[in-house]
């Protein structure tokens, strides 16, 4: 959608209306076909002597089912300069997608939060970030209802170790998971899965 605006310039990006509304209906079709996600949207990023940003976001509310709208006002998005923010150096430096959190979202929902992002380039210039948000309450309740049978201590948590799941009472969602004798059953990009032998065996893979 990007590289087909005519008005996209290495020294003044702008999204186009059009453009920002066909990124708000493919967040829309996104949060209607998996309820997990509570936001999904862009932010474009200007890397001019102003470094702003404009933004297309749609979140759903945790006592919504339909999702809504979210732009920050114009005369305020310069402000806010995700330039500043870890994530986006992280991406910047990898240029591969990378899962941040959980944080608490004071923006939409006020709630914890994991939040996947992944770069997007126009002629090889890093222009914006595009990105979808988790609640860590839906999928910690996902968790929950998978593992409902499960005895066996576990925590998962993101690569860099903050905790995101967890069913022992002393490791607490958000916190980084302290040295402990649990030991690491499954490590992926975006998780590491914790447990400890037992005498039920190991964490099954």
């Amino acid at each position: 959608m990007i590289s087909e605006s005519k008005k996209i310039v290495d020294i003044n990006l702008k999204l186009e209306k059009k453009i920002k509304e066909n990124i708000l209906f493919l967040a829309e079709k996104l949060l209607s076909q998996q309820d997990l996600l509570s936001g999904a949207g862009f932010a474009l990023y200007n890397e001019s002597t102003t470094r702003s940003w404009e933004i297309a976001w749609l979140y759903r509310p945790q006592s919504h089912r339909l999702a809504k709208n979210y732009c920050l006002n114009k005369a305020s998005q310069h402000l806010v300069d995700y330039q500043t923010f870890s994530w986006f150096s992280t991406v910047k430096e990898t240029k591969e997608g990378y899962l941040h959190g959980p944080y608490v979202d004071y923006i939409c929902n006020s709630t914890y939060t994991l939040t996947y992002l992944y770069p997007v380039y126009f002629d090889k210039q890093l222009i914006g970030v595009a990105a979808a948000d988790v609640m860590v309450g839906q999928l910690e309740q996902i968790l929950r209802d998978t593992l409902a049978n499960e005895r066996l201590p576990i925590v998962m948590t993101t690569p860099s170790g903050r905790i995101f799941f967890s069913n022992l009472p002393n490791y607490r969602v958000g916190e980084l998971k302290s040295r402990s004798a649990l030991i690491a059953h499954l490590r992926s990009q975006y998780f590491t899965l914790w447990g400890e032998d037992s005498e039920y065996g190991a964490i099954p893979p």
